[in-house]
């Protein structure tokens, strides 16, 4: 006997990659449907501005440090009060942090992958204007896939973590696809009267992408009883 019930595919983890600010595309790193790495760079914005704001941050910082370091060597001969020291020494940091603000405003113009995963389709390319939280293009990590569905209340009794299910397709016939439940919720909808519970499925088969549909199977136990063919048994009056 099993529980059917249905259920949707999700990837392990799921991304729609996008822009921290307004800037030109430069190159674009990635073909459609293509597999990349975790950090591997797919789009490079127009750094110029920043470039250039960057090494003006370093020419101040070298600037700074060499006028603190002076300052320390005559404070520690005593030609140098503590408090001047002190004050260099603040101007020097705060070159610094305007470096690593230079560095963080360049590192903005390159999208980068946050995880390993299949790139999905994208129109952009070189020379469009890419706008903050405007879509450049999704990514997905299918190693694993997540089905997440309901099960009746009624039912809550007969499942629990590391239950092993199965799941079919209904675009591919005869299609198996074998997993567990990962995680049950911790309450149960005052709507549907249903618990949600997540299950994982090896995502060896690329032919099950997320978002399809698919039927998840249940064992709710097995039971043995004598069956014969239909066309053998024979009814006459009551019996």
């Amino acid at each position: 006997d099993s529980l059917d019930v249905l259920g949707v595919v999700k990837a392990r983890q799921s991304v729609t990659l996008s822009a921290a600010t307004t800037q030109l595309v430069s190159r674009v790193l990635f073909t459609p449907g293509q597999r990349v790495a975790k950090n591997q760079i797919l789009v490079e914005l127009k750094t110029l501005e920043q470039d250039a704001g960057l090494a003006q941050a370093k020419a101040r910082a070298i600037v700074a440090e060499r006028g603190y370091q002076r300052w320390k060597t005559l404070a520690d001969q005593g030609y140098a009060s503590k408090a001047a020291v002190e004050q260099y020494e603040a101007v020097w940091l705060a070159a610094k942090a305007d470096v690593d603000a230079a560095q963080a405003r360049l590192g903005d113009r390159l999208i980068r992958a946050p995880f390993a995963g299949v790139v999905g389709l994208s129109d952009i390319a070189p020379g469009a204007v890419v706008n903050p939280g405007a879509a450049i293009v999704t990514l997905d990590d299918d190693s694993v896939l997540r089905v997440d569905f309901q099960i009746p209340d009624r039912f809550i009794a007969s499942v629990h973590e590391g239950q092993e299910i199965e799941a079919s397709v209904d675009a591919y016939p005869g299609l198996t696809i074998r997993g567990r439940i990962t995680h049950l919720d911790t309450r149960i909808d005052e709507r549907t009267r249903a618990l949600t519970a997540r299950s994982e499925f090896p995502g060896a088969d690329r032919r099950v992408k997320p978002g399809m549909m698919v039927r998840i199977a249940i064992a709710q136990g097995e039971h043995t009883g004598l069956s014969v063919p239909e066309t053998a048994v024979a009814v006459q009056g009551d019996g």
